[in-house]
């Protein structure tokens, strides 16, 4: 539940995320490194109305934590955004670990 006196509807376990007009603000490295990203409200920072707000590894990102987010800045995301219908697509074809033919090494060098 939000602070009763809060200007914000945001709460514990709210999923959420940085809102434009903040990353509009930040430096390029930081905009790229919370863009796109929801994370989960853990709690409030020092008993204030400031958030901690973790966001969980995505696409190669680091775990990442912020501690006294003012949730001005933030977004509540719905559910359903977060959840995607689709599998991720594999192929099994490619390998990670296979080497490339000298064809494919002549062609990606050449």
């Amino acid at each position: 539940m939000a602070f009763e006196n809060s200007l914000s509807k945001i709460s514990l376990g709210d999923h959420v995320r940085f809102n434009e007009d903040r990353l509009a603000l930040l430096t390029l490295a930081d905009k790229k490194r919370l863009e796109g990203r929801v994370g989960v409200v853990q709690g409030y920072w020092n008993s204030t109305r400031k958030l901690i707000v973790a966001f969980p590894e995505h696409c190669g990102r680091p775990v990442l934590r912020i501690l006294g987010v003012d949730p001005r800045h933030l977004e509540r995301v719905i559910e359903e955004e977060i959840a995607s219908g689709d599998a991720p697509k594999v192929d099994d074809e490619i390998q990670g670990d296979s080497k490339l033919s000298q064809d494919d090494l002549d062609n990606l060098f050449g």
